[in-house]
């Protein structure tokens, strides 16, 4: 498979993953959200704003507190336990897992769309400065990839094929645009290639 191929269908792998993460986090954190919702606020979600009508005719108000106590004592006295408290729902192992599930699955989401968006503006630079290369330029850059980011000027001007001033020149023009550093080695100079601009 080609690097572009294999770069293409990683991102796509990311994306995917990166998807699925947000699908997680925000299922998760609305189903905290609507549990919270249904234990705190429970007679909203019921729906019984008023119980019934006074002898002229009005309607009689809607106690909260009574229905929920009533609801309470007998859904737990069906099942043999003490009324539930709100609080304890909200801080069982189920609701938190749903929480922080939900936060960490969508703080993975962010990061992989962080490393996404990184690999595309790299991608990017790196083929703006490909177009923008002369040809001896791209010559001594591709024989400095070959032998680990560094070779001496003089084995560069022998491996590229190009003439000594050729590679002096290429060299001054790179070094001059940040794409490699030039340091004093014996009677020659060493070439070092900025490996994290090209990784």
């Amino acid at each position: 498979m080609k690097p572009l191929e294999t770069f293409l269908h990683s991102d796509k792998k990311y994306v995917a993953i990166m998807v699925l993460c947000f699908l997680y986090g925000g299922y998760s954190i609305i189903s905290f959200a609507l549990q919270s919702y249904t234990l705190i606020w429970r007679t909203e979600i019921i729906g019984f704003p008023f119980e019934g009508r006074f002898d002229d005719g009005s309607r009689k108000p809607f106690d909260a507190n009574q229905l929920r106590a009533n609801d309470t004592n007998e859904s737990s006295a069906a099942i043999g336990q003490q009324p539930r408290d709100p609080l304890a729902g909200l801080l069982s192992p189920v609701s938190l897992s749903w929480l922080f599930g939900g936060l960490i699955s969508i703080l993975a989401g962010l990061s992989i769309w962080n490393l996404i968006r990184k690999r595309e503006i790299k991608k990017i630079k790196q083929e703006t400065a490909n177009n923008l290369l002369l040809p001896d330029e791209r010559k001594v850059i591709d024989a400095l990839k070959k032998s680990d980011f560094e070779m001496a000027q003089a084995k560069l001007a022998r491996e590229t094929g190009l003439s000594k001033v050729q590679v002096h020149r290429a060299v001054k023009r790179l070094e001059a645009k940040g794409v490699l550093e030039k340091h004093s080695y014996g009677l020659t100079n060493k070439i070092i290639l900025k490996k994290e601009l090209f990784d």
